[in-house]
């Protein structure tokens, strides 16, 4: 490894000030007048996918974003969305920054008290959603027809009104008002800008690897920044999107969509790389795999298909991706390089920070975890523990608080045990506790029988520290609950543990004979 505290990257300015359209609606109507008879997305009607152009997407748009003004929604007035991934989603969260409003996205999957939490403190003015949600304002998706439909009528006493919401708009305006997860399970907000937002866009699309000849399937939330960025990059470069976020479609859209490139999370490519080649559409020339890291098992598996999977790094409150393998610049095992634009180093702790335009203004509401995470200088402290090798590969290799000190003063990283779990037993899951305990316990989520569960703990222990080591574990069938899953399709682990206490206690109750002797124990659920 190089220098852990060198520098790498450029801090080439790409942020707006160069002419680039740097607020969403612009980059929006620089695209229709680029190719307005070009498609834009592809939406699944039936048994075929009927297509818009991006004239079609600026109609649409412009009457949904009137017909937000009309209701009342103002200059930074945040609008919430809670709903799967869809043409109709991306339309109304395109109208609210045509609006000049604040997109709040909020993860479909979010457990209700968690959503009302989220829009009280976001001081959000209307909810558009597919489910019943507790709060003031909510619109369903089928009450877009009629939104748009007030917004036509204005349109016709004022065609000027959205047009001019767009030009009242900065690039240092907030675009996005995204809730991530802490450690803990708490959430806080992270204040994207436009000029945030758009940097991403411009700084994929100028990595040359894209075109508007490209078609991509879009399944990703809108509330995770990956999908966001995937939805902005298409846009600036023309690249058709067919936009479907049902999960269980995937395998299954990826024949007839006949994408030539994807953005996904490794528990959905673990099941795509079950497929064969043809059973991928023919055309697929590249994947990149965001948010958690993927098994060497599966990106093997990806280079044997002929589609190399090009890992990349961005969180929430870096607007998206910061880092990325490129075709021809590709290391396995790596989250790439800086992209243009972005700045990182390591600092004397280990941990990885960015300095870019995408980094956020702050926490919502949080001048304590704002100034914790921003520095004077502009660095943004994003938690994880990295290095970057001679060639500027950043390595990302684990997470500075995600550790426990188990009661014998040893610190134990229950996520980078869990990564190593993964490789050992793909399509399972390793839940870690230990904290304030003699020794580490295990929760499998797996239907694997139980001799290859035990047989794949000797191999994890076999590559831990004694103090690291599983000495009991339960094996639990039943899959675990979707509150209890990030968007990346992981465990949340502190929820994890709060479900299943009464199992983790017992582990420790009727362990005594496992700590003694090294022996392992097994119960099944």
């Amino acid at each position: 490894m190089a220098d852990p505290r060198a520098t790498t990257g450029t801090a080439t300015a790409i942020d707006g000030r160069d002419g680039f359209p740097a607020t969403v609606p612009r980059l929006l109507l620089d695209r229709v007048s680029r190719s307005p008879d070009s498609v834009a997305y592809l939406c699944p009607d039936g048994e075929r996918w009927r297509p818009s152009t991006w004239t079609d997407v600026r109609r649409e748009v412009f009457d949904l974003a009137a017909g937000l003004i009309g209701r009342g929604v103002g200059a930074g007035s945040r609008v919430a969305i809670c709903a799967t991934t869809c043409y109709r989603t991306v339309v109304a969260d395109l109208a609210i920054a045509c609006a000049g409003g604040v997109t709040v996205p909020i993860y479909p999957a979010t457990r209700d008290d968690e959503v009302r939490s989220q829009i009280r403190r976001a001081h959000t003015v209307l909810t558009v959603a597919d489910r019943p949600v507790a709060a003031t304002d909510v619109l369903g998706i089928d009450g877009l027809d009629k939104l748009a439909d007030e917004g036509r009528r204005l349109l016709r006493t004022d065609p000027d009104v959205v047009e001019r919401r767009i030009a009242a708009l900065s690039p240092d305006d907030e675009a996005a008002l995204i809730y991530t997860a802490c450690e803990d399970g708490r959430t806080k907000g992270a204040c994207l800008t436009h000029r945030g937002t758009t940097y991403g866009a411009r700084a994929v699309a100028q990595t040359g690897m894209i075109s508007s000849s490209d078609r991509q399937l879009l399944w990703l939330p809108l509330a995770h920044v990956f999908g966001r960025s995937l939805l902005l990059m298409a846009m600036h470069t023309g690249v058709s999107t067919a936009v479907d976020g049902r999960a269980d479609r995937v395998t299954a859209n990826l024949r007839t969509v006949r994408p030539t490139f994807l953005g996904s999370v490794p528990h959905v490519l673990e099941k795509i790389a079950r497929l064969e080649r043809d059973e991928l559409g023919g055309r697929l020339r590249f994947v990149v795999s965001g948010s958690a890291r993927l098994s060497e098992d599966v990106a093997r598996r990806f280079e044997q298909l002929g589609v190399p999977v090009l890992e990349c790094y961005g969180i929430t409150e870096t607007s998206g991706p910061s880092c990325a393998n490129l075709l021809g610049a590709h290391r396995p095992g790596t989250v790439g390089r800086p992209l243009r634009g972005t700045e990182v180093r390591i600092a004397d702790t280990g941990e990885l920070l960015i300095r870019s335009p995408g980094v956020m203004t702050g926490y919502h509401d949080d001048p304590a975890e704002s100034a914790a995470a921003l520095d004077a200088d502009g660095w943004f402290h994003t938690g994880d523990l990295a290095e970057i090798d001679a060639d500027g590969f950043v390595v990302v290799t684990g997470h500075r608080k995600d550790t426990f000190k188990t009661s014998t003063g040893k610190y134990v990283g229950p996520t980078a045990l869990a990564d190593r779990w993964r490789r050992m037993c793909p399509g399972s899951e390793l839940v870690v506790a230990g904290e304030l305990r003699p020794y580490c316990v295990g929760l499998v989520f797996t239907t694997a029988p139980e001799p290859v569960v035990a047989a794949a703990l000797e191999q994890l222990d076999a590559r831990s520290d004694p103090w690291e080591r599983i000495r009991r574990f339960v094996a639990v069938s039943e899959p675990l609950e979707t509150d209890d899953l990030d968007p990346a399709g992981r465990p949340i682990r502190d929820r994890v543990l709060a479900r299943y206490a009464s199992l983790v206690d017992e582990m420790y109750a009727n362990g005594r004979r496992a700590g003694q002797d090294g022996s392992r124990q097994t119960d099944a659920l």
